[in-house]
């Protein structure tokens, strides 16, 4: 199993998301890095519904990765994980009695894939509601399939 590094990055001082996101891409060009594609995760937050009161609200995250299109995961606050096919939103709907989605809060993060050496490096826009919130680089040792020759 691989190390995987997932960071935020500050927006320049003066630039917009986006400036600064071309800023990361033109470094990496320049060390040499091959762009790959790209690539988009997505995450939406559902709650239960009719909790017991005094309890706070338990949270369901669901994330989807483009990197593993036929499979998503689930969260659940403070508890265990699941991996589940990617027909999980469906039975997301059915459950819809004992969870519901939290509109406004999916957050997605999309951007560009690229192969340094044996590195996958992947620079992305935060996005919530449409409205740039930040930017997201993750890095990780790249599968042998992966890798290419430099």
């Amino acid at each position: 199993m691989g190390v995987t590094c997932v960071s935020q990055v500050p927006v320049a001082e003066g630039k917009s998301v986006q400036q600064t996101v071309d800023i990361l891409h033109r470094k990496l060009e320049q060390l040499g890095a091959v762009k790959q594609g790209n690539f988009c995760v997505d995450c939406e937050t559902y709650h239960a519904a009719g909790t017991t009161s005094g309890q706070p609200p338990k949270f369901l995250y669901v994330m989807h990765n483009s990197e593993t299109p036929l499979s998503c995961m689930g969260m659940f606050e403070g508890g265990p994980c699941l991996i589940a096919d990617g027909n999980f939103d469906v039975l997301m709907v059915k459950l819809k009695s004992h969870f519901q989605n939290a509109k406004g809060h999916k957050v997605e993060t999309r951007g560009a894939r690229y192969q340094y050496c044996d590195f996958l490096v992947k620079v992305g826009t935060v996005t919530m509601s449409s409205s740039a919130r930040g930017i997201s680089v993750e890095v990780s040792k790249a599968k042998e399939e992966q890798m290419i020759e430099v």
